[in-house]
């Protein structure tokens, strides 16, 4: 019985290895080729130059093509099938997660370089979201993979009782998915800053959920920090190519999703962490400026305004995912601690 246990367990983990490697080394082949025929092109987005105080750095930025998430989010969805067997109602729940919120980022990126530098408007962008979330949430809640939601140290809610519940955890739950897509988002504002905690906010949620019994899911995660791991490569100082919207919007919407399945969404603050202080100095920011015309930060999201204080960007990036670590260590302890405790 132990020696069936331990060749189960051994090609659980040969799977995960090759899901991880895969999602890996494909990228990594195809990004080469994908930058060169972008820039053969001449597809990139100004839109990360907005911020650039540096003349030299402003024209190098200028010809770094955008649109490497196209290439990051898709492997994922196409290296796992062949490791399920059958099609999952999971993958479908993610896929479509992803493609809605993909589609809003290809059309805000592909505006950027056609129409404006701005792209398409807050408006659209933020509909888009909450129909991919809702979308997403729907389908989880009627497939039964998602009827609670869990607070460290006190256990669980059930959501799925009443239709008040639901509609209030629903709309919670929404903004959390928006939430998270629009703070990888703000966050993608440098070489490598954005793909290198997202790395290690999926590093943190993988160990945390890796006895969850949904196969896909792990596969699903796995195969993320493969490919974008890959695509950092590429994205670090000095970046080759830039994730674009069609990178950061499904990918925070990807890590949320990650986190309503594995009923942890409240440690995503901590999981998380710099993606939250990024988006709170936007909103700080503004609201700080509304009320005396003044400014709190030289200028926001938090890793402009270190930059505008002189601090060069992979001193930053290295800053903000060492913070990030500490945060995720921070997560797994209170994961930890409320496990035992509840």
């Amino acid at each position: 019985m132990g020696a069936e246990t331990m060749v189960t367990t051994n090609d659980v983990m040969s799977l995960n290895i090759l899901v991880l490697l895969l999602s890996f080394f494909i990228p990594f082949c195809l990004f080469p080729l994908w930058i060169q025929w972008l820039k053969k092109k001449n597809i990139r987005s100004k839109g990360h130059v907005d911020h650039i105080i540096d003349g030299n750095t402003k024209e190098i930025k200028e010809k770094t093509p955008s649109f490497g998430g196209i290439v990051f989010i898709l492997v994922p969805f196409l290296v796992v099938p062949p490791f399920l067997g059958t099609i999952s109602r999971t993958y479908m729940e993610f896929s479509l997660l992803a493609l809605i919120l993909g589609v809003v980022g290809f059309l805000d990126d592909l505006f950027k370089i056609t129409k404006t530098s701005k792209g398409i408007s807050a408006r659209a962008k933020s509909l888009g979201q909450v129909a991919a979330s809702v979308v997403f949430l729907s389908l989880a809640i009627k497939s039964g993979a998602l009827d609670s939601f869990h607070v460290p140290f006190l256990g669980k809610i059930v959501f799925t009782q009443s239709w008040g519940m639901l509609l209030g955890f629903g709309f919670f739950l929404t903004f959390i998915m928006v939430g998270t897509s629009n703070a990888v988002n703000l966050t993608d504002g440098m070489d490598g800053l954005a793909s290198s905690l997202s790395l290690i906010t999926l590093f943190f949620m993988t160990v945390m959920g890796w006895n969850f019994k949904e196969p896909t899911l792990h596969y699903l995660m796995l195969a993320l920090i493969g490919s974008l791991l890959a695509f950092f490569l590429f994205n670090k100082k000095p970046a080759q190519i830039f994730m674009g919207d069609v990178g950061s919007l499904p990918l925070g919407g990807l890590i949320a999703g990650f986190a309503v399945y594995l009923h942890q969404e409240l440690l995503l603050i901590f999981f998380g962490g710099m993606f939250v202080v990024e988006t709170l100095s936007v909103m700080l920011q503004v609201f700080y400026f509304k009320r005396t015309k003044k400014r709190i930060f030289a200028c926001a999201p938090l890793h402009h305004h270190y930059q505008f204080k002189g601090q060069s960007e992979q001193y930053i990036v290295k800053k903000f995912a060492g913070i990030q670590i500490a945060f995720g260590f921070v997560g797994m302890m209170i994961h930890l601690l409320a496990k035992y405790y509840v």
